[in-house]
């Protein structure tokens, strides 16, 4: 093969990879669909009440720390979040529905839900489906990071 003939292979070979790279970064840049993290209308939760509530708890915590949530298994919710670290955004101190840095950026939401941002975080850090709408482990991991979580970290948050 001549130089000549190598420069031109050259040539289409860098074109053919800049395009992928800007049909990559298109494909990125669309971030996640929000019908992904947002709720369908048609949908009905797990039902939560008094005398689940606990046990809900409970399974929440399981669900906090369980890797097997991610895709590859080696990333828990308690993986980046913990109250004493910056994983959690002054937001984060108000109740939800709320503003998200992250969610608008990804998802173009202007506030999202606790429910959400479980599902959110199940589809971008995680890399894995989102959870049934109507499942227990959705409604326990909600309740765990609303109910307990954000309640530590408002409490550490006022003690400093």
């Amino acid at each position: 093969m001549s130089i000549r003939t190598f420069h031109k292979v050259l040539k289409k070979i860098t074109i053919i990879l800049a395009l992928v790279m800007v049909f990559a970064g298109g494909v990125y840049a669309a971030g996640v669909d929000s019908a992904l993290i947002i709720r369908p209308k048609d949908s009905t939760a797990f039902a939560v009440d008094k005398g689940n509530s606990d046990a809900l708890l409970a399974r929440g915590e399981q669900l906090w720390n369980d890797k097997s949530l991610s895709k590859k298994g080696k990333t828990a919710c308690s993986s980046c979040h913990k109250t004493s670290t910056k994983m959690f955004k002054t937001t984060f101190l108000e109740t939800y529905p709320h503003y998200v840095k992250m969610a608008s950026k990804k998802a173009k939401l202007d506030s999202i839900t606790a429910e959400g941002m479980v599902q959110f975080c199940m589809v971008v850090p995680m890399k894995n489906e989102p959870l049934p709408w109507d499942s227990e482990d959705l409604a326990a991991l909600t309740a765990y990071s609303e109910g307990v979580i954000q309640q530590k970290y408002i409490e550490a948050k006022a003690a400093k």
